[in-house]
């Protein structure tokens, strides 16, 4: 027997496999501009070693080559062969689940059809959840003592400072940042000065409007009020940009039975309708280690993720790591 949804005296027919197909063909916006900036990547690698549950995974890599000198070729010296090292990197599968709930009776007074309101609202806010995931996750690796050089202070921004410390902290690699999210403060100093443009979006009917992205200097930027902002002397702020390479975060998903259901209480306060929501995924920052804490149990938390204790940096190089911040000031008031 189908599934249904009661909204008043009214029983609609409900598929969560339907549902989860449209929940899961929603643009997301986030995930999307992280992903053709090439930032986040899905790993096809990973989502295998975690297709059958694991919640912690390893994989191995191989460093450069060691940059040292060439035999002499003269006819009398032998050829010397060297080893390739390399080590493994650790990552973790976190699982999240939220519920929402929408009373009978205030559909059986109004024309509101609270539950499907809910369910329209239901990816942006995961939306928003990944990105505090993801900030939380950055700050974290920045944290570690061997990334000092990655987190830059501006006294002053310009049109020119995103390109200058892009250039200070990764040289003649620069050009691998391909992503930022920054505050709207930030994005309007960048607009006024002329290096803001506004990407556009076109949805499946055709209407096309302009999306909280932009690009300076080639780079693509998330607006996001929720990077952190620090009150400084005399009523100035600072603000936090993060800036991402190409690969540098690499994403996957975890299998799940129910992605999401429906259930209904008939008695409760005269019958409400719910929507249950489960996932299971990994963000994890190339070239770092997460170190599972005793006290973890089968998902970590986001105090677990974003404690710079809990995470180790696998490369033995830190710029080859593309994950960084920069500190400004944002648009005057």
């Amino acid at each position: 027997m189908p599934a249904t949804l009661t909204i008043g005296n009214t029983v609609f027919p409900f598929d969560e496999e339907l549902f989860a197909l449209e929940f899961g063909n929603q643009p997301n916006l986030l995930r999307d501009a992280m992903v053709s900036s090439g930032a986040m990547v899905e790993d096809a690698y990973i989502a295998s070693l975690i297709a059958n549950g694991s919640n912690q995974y390893t994989f191995p890599f191989y460093n450069e080559l060691a940059d040292e000198d060439e035999d002499n070729y003269d006819g009398k010296t032998d050829m010397t062969a060297s080893e390739i090292s390399g080590a493994s990197q650790t990552g973790v599968v976190f699982g999240r689940m939220k519920a929402w709930q929408a009373p009978q009776f205030a559909a059986d007074f109004t024309t509101a059809k609270p539950l499907a309101a809910i369910a329209a609202r239901i990816n942006p806010w995961y939306v928003h959840q990944t990105q505090k995931r993801i900030i939380g996750i950055t700050d974290a690796v920045l944290g570690n003592a061997k990334m000092a050089s990655h987190a830059v202070k501006k006294a002053k921004l310009d049109e020119n400072t995103l390109s200058d410390v892009t250039q200070e902290i990764w040289g003649d690699a620069k050009d691998n940042i391909s992503m930022a999210i920054m505050h709207s403060a930030v994005a309007q100093e960048f607009e006024d000065l002329s290096r803001a443009n506004y990407l556009r979006y076109t949805d499946a009917n055709g209407m096309t409007r302009e999306v909280r992205t932009i690009t300076v200097n080639g780079i693509m930027c998330i607006i996001d009020d929720g990077v952190p902002a620090t009150q400084g002397e005399a009523g100035a702020k600072t603000y936090d940009t993060y800036l991402f390479g190409a690969g540098s975060l690499r994403h996957a998903s975890a299998p799940v039975t129910l992605p999401v259901e429906t259930w209904r209480d008939p008695v409760k306060n005269g019958g409400v309708d719910f929507i249950g929501t489960r996932r299971r995924e990994t963000i994890h920052p190339n070239g770092f280690t997460f170190k599972a804490p005793k006290a973890m149990g089968a998902s970590p938390t986001n105090a677990d993720l974003f404690n710079k204790a809990n995470w180790d940096l696998a490369w033995s190089d830190p710029r080859a790591v593309f994950i960084g911040k920069m500190t400004t000031p944002g648009h005057a008031a």
